[in-house]
């Protein structure tokens, strides 16, 4: 016989909302935010014809359709993550060897590493500084965090990261030369770059300005070298939006403009395809998607642009 079963992220909302008795905290727990989840509840009630909450002045209250399912699901919820994790964690403890560059792995990874140790202690992450082109052979990693979206033949690549580019410097840099706040200033200071990615041609077509982009300053071997000089007050440097957060909270770059160059896919995991649902592969990647998403949804509930500096 045919099952009839609603929508599992609707499901997995609405179990999360009314065992937790809050939209908010639901949200928080499966890492949302709380429209997303108010979203998924209304599929839940579509698909059953019946309201499952009574929407109240401070809150949500069960109906008791609402109480009779949650008491129904609750318990085959409890079952399936038990026999999930049973049957996952045989696979899943050990060494993943993950190779990433070294921007990524410090500007991104590390202040987000302690929630992926936290939701996985049971995998030892090793991880090693790589650099292109995107290759596994015996005694290679188990994952790349590879640059761009280049497929590579029997190769499973799934992006994950698109970024725009601003221009960054030091507070300090910024205090000496407070023109840098008009954009064409830029072309009269100090540009590093990155030998990668060198994108301030572009960033200057902006403002119409392509033409005269100078073709001097220092040049770096990759863009994490070309962001540390910027910090230590050597120029200007065009970051990544997506991976300069922990950056501009620490204050030690700010943005002078907020002109920011098209948004492009910068990152993507890639694996084996042979090996793309071993366990461990699939922990990293769904847990590095579901930071990505939460960053998005962060930055999608701030009001306008990136700020320039004042």
């Amino acid at each position: 016989m045919k099952r009839t079963l609603p929508p599992f992220p609707a499901l997995r909302a609405f179990e999360a909302a009314a065992r937790l008795g809050s939209f908010k905290r639901a949200a928080e727990e499966l890492c949302v935010t709380p429209s997303a989840i108010s979203h998924q509840v209304r599929v839940l009630e579509t698909f059953l014809n019946r309201p499952m909450f009574a929407r109240v002045t401070r809150g949500v209250d069960l109906t008791a359709d609402g109480r009779h399912y949650l008491a129904q699901i609750g318990p085959v919820l409890d079952a399936l993550d038990a026999s999930t994790r049973q049957i996952a964690g045989r696979n899943c403890a050990g060494p993943l060897r993950v190779w990433m560059t070294e921007g990524f792995t410090r500007r991104w990874l590390m202040p987000r590493l302690s929630r992926f140790m936290a939701s996985y202690p049971e995998i030892d992450i090793h991880m090693e500084r790589w650099m292109p082109p995107t290759v596994f052979t015996a005694g290679t990693p188990d994952i790349v965090v590879q640059w761009g979206d280049a497929p590579v033949p029997g190769v499973e690549v799934t992006p994950f990261m698109s970024s725009t580019r601003v221009p960054l410097c030091s507070p300090d840099y910024l205090a000496a030369h407070p023109d840098l706040r008009r954009p064409e200033a830029l072309l009269r200071t100090t540009l590093l770059r990155d030998e990668v990615d060198d994108g301030w041609q572009e960033w200057f077509g902006l403002i119409g300005r392509a033409a005269e982009c100078p073709s001097t300053g220092p040049v770096f071997a990759h863009c994490e070298l070309s962001m540390s000089a910027a910090e230590n007050g050597l120029g200007v440097v065009l970051g990544y939006r997506h991976m300069i957060s922990e950056t501009l909270a620490r204050g030690t770059l700010v943005a002078p403009c907020d002109i920011e160059s098209p948004t492009r896919t910068i990152y993507s995991i890639a694996c084996e395809s042979l090996r793309a649902h071993e366990p461990k592969i699939v922990a990293f990647r769904d847990w590095v998607l579901d930071e990505v998403m939460r960053d998005d949804e962060g930055a999608g509930s701030q009001a306008g642009p990136l700020r320039a500096a004042q």
